[in-house]
């Protein structure tokens, strides 16, 4: 697909189906059908790619980080007269020793870094999502690389659940998006409050309402499931309208070979740019090389 549908309206409506998943043929490796998968639609779901122990300790996390709610970091977005919310944290390594652990020793830095084809790989940074029971927001239609001071094609985010999480709350994405060559704007995700200063790309279309061709695609997950997934790739959230269930979701982010630093002006991650060179390597104290 190509990018001419983003402004043309048609009659089809769009559809939701589920992508097609793997079960990695190692703790490390995705295998090649995955890998041809995620060149393909941007994402690929991989199934029991994460040992339990890890899932238990990243739950252990995301009770310490909403615990501690650390000014400066946790940001919390609620709706008037909703019993519930969404709590969002990141940079979670440099504080609480679960994730620390996670990055530098669960099998997911080998799996992406297998996946996107690279021989390096350097750690972004951690991010939790948390919606409750009970809440009406919607994460918007985004896509990673709009947020980032970056340029290539070696970039990935590694979505896990530690609670089933059914079609009704898992992320969706605009299947082959990452192929697409306009871009967008920076969405913010608190409703109430958005980003100053706005780059003059378009902001992301509601892929949900929007007519056209695209096709959205979706892995309802377990804990110890995954999705990985594009840079570029479209995706959203719809909020968590069951009564009982969370949805407790970590984003890790993973750079290959080819990305560069690219000192755009409008970025949010990472806050500090210290160090940086246009062009040159992410890697330095913030950006830790693990492979």
């Amino acid at each position: 697909m190509n990018d001419s549908h983003d402004c043309a309206a048609s009659a089809t409506k769009t559809r939701l189906t589920p992508m097609p998943d793997f079960v990695p043929v190692s703790r490390t490796h995705p295998g090649e059908d995955a890998i041809q998968s995620f060149e393909e639609n941007g994402v690929v779901c991989l199934r029991d790619a994460i040992p339990p122990e890890w899932v238990d300790a990243v739950s252990r996390g995301m009770e310490v980080a909403q615990e501690r709610n650390d000014p400066g970091k946790a940001t919390t977005v609620r709706h008037p007269g909703e019993p519930g919310y969404l709590f969002m944290d990141t940079f979670m390594w440099k504080r609480i020793d679960e994730f620390d652990g996670f990055f530098r020793e669960s099998p997911v830095a080998d799996l992406t870094m297998n996946l996107m084809r690279s021989r390096s790989l350097i750690f972004y940074f951690d991010f939790i999502l948390i919606k409750e029971p009970g809440t009406s927001h919607k994460t918007p239609w985004h896509y990673d690389e709009a947020y980032w001071p970056i340029t290539g094609t070696q970039m990935c985010n590694m979505w896990m659940v530690v609670e089933p999480t059914p079609l009704e709350t898992t992320l969706r994405f605009v299947k082959g998006s990452h192929r697409w060559s306009k871009n967008y704007r920076m969405m913010s995700f608190d409703p109430y409050e958005d980003y100053p200063n706005p780059s003059d790309d378009p902001p992301v279309p509601d892929w949900d309402e929007m007519p056209g061709d695209h096709e959205i695609i979706y892995a309802a997950l377990e804990p110890g499931d995954c999705v990985i997934f594009h840079n570029r790739t479209h995706h959203s959230a719809p909020g968590n309208s069951t009564k009982s269930l969370r949805r407790r979701a970590l984003a890790t982010h993973w750079i290959g070979d080819d990305i560069r630093f690219n000192n755009k002006p409008q970025t949010l991650d990472p806050p500090n740019k210290v160090g940086l060179v246009h062009g040159e390597s992410m890697e330095n104290e913030e950006f830790i090389r693990v492979r």
